[in-house]
């Protein structure tokens, strides 16, 4: 064997993300990269090294380049001692495989995370004439571990949609009360075909936060939605209950709703504690508000009536 022509090879699942600029250097020496003969099938890179020196001491080698994607980033540690720091923008990421980070810090801009493997861990050797893998001369090859980091979309357009639905009973429920209050103690007689024509519109938000927000993104689509129907329903409110007074308490009641539900969408964390809470104090309140009225009194009226 002559080791001062042994190949240090990087191998590359998708080598398209590979930024420009890729060094990597040998006890504080720079290499000079050459495509291909990473690994199976020859996605990667190598280099010429002189392996010499291992006798005596470790090969220390340092490497950093860039890499671009949109789904995850695994590392594959071959060496005694990896040291692996990763950089990036991206503000959620999921750590998984067989190695953890030691040390990991989350949040905006990015996120950094630092590992640390020993080769112990690893339980192979740390040095072959073949190639390893599937395809090597070995009859029991161990399978490759990995460090993995998936980028991942928390809440997405779709999925706040979707969250969105599962409360549409809050606005439906809340209006429907509002006006059976205005009808059971202000005396307002409000008709089905008034009810379902309120809870049409409500329901219509969904559609439409939807479809704006495949043009124009998820705020300002939750924005443009919620005007309109608050705005519409408020209208609406005023022309059955007589009164844009009445109309008023409506539009509030629906301002504060959304507002509710676009704080509740917006939580990564704690949503449905926190939509649990103000459930809860809603029905308390209600129940306080109500807690005077004589409801069988009411049916007897309508009845006589």
């Amino acid at each position: 064997m002559d080791l001062s022509r042994a190949e240090l090879r990087f191998e590359l699942s998708d080598p398209r993300g590979l930024g420009a600029n890729a060094r990597v250097t040998a006890n504080g020496q720079p290499l000079r990269l050459q495509p291909g003969d990473g690994s199976r099938g020859g996605h990667g890179f190598f280099a010429w090294v002189d392996a010499n020196v291992l006798p005596a001491h470790p090969l220390a080698v340092e490497f950093a380049f860039d890499l671009r994607g949109n789904q995850s980033l695994s590392l594959a540690p071959q060496a005694g001692d990896t040291r692996w720091t990763v950089h990036s923008s991206w503000a959620s990421p999921s750590f998984a495989g067989d190695f953890l980070p030691g040390v990991h810090q989350e949040g905006r801009p990015g996120f950094e995370a630092s590992y640390r493997i020993g080769n112990l861990a690893l339980g192979r050797s740390l040095v072959s004439i073949g190639d390893s893998g599937p395809q090597s001369n070995q009859s029991q090859p161990i399978a490759t571990q990995t460090a993995q980091i998936s980028l991942i979309q928390p809440v997405d357009p779709y999925s706040q949609v979707n969250r969105a639905t599962k409360y549409g009973f809050l606005f439906i429920g809340f209006t429907f009360l509002a006006l059976l209050l205005f009808d059971v103690i202000g005396g307002v007689r409000i008709s089905a075909v008034e009810y379902l024509l309120m809870g049409a519109a409500l329901v219509l938000f969904f559609v439409l936060l939807l479809a704006f927000a495949e043009v124009i993104g998820f705020t300002a689509a939750y924005i443009l939605a919620s005007t309109a129907v608050a705005g519409l329903n408020t209208a609406y409110s005023a022309a059955i209950l007589a009164s844009w007074q009445r109309a008023g308490f409506i539009g509030a009641l629906l301002a504060g709703l959304y507002a509710v539900l676009y704080v509740l969408l917006s939580l990564e964390a704690y949503s449905l504690l926190i939509g649990a809470l103000l459930l809860f104090t809603a029905l308390a309140g209600l129940m306080y508000v109500t807690r005077r009225i004589d409801w069988g009194a009411r049916r007897d009226a309508v009845a006589a009536g």
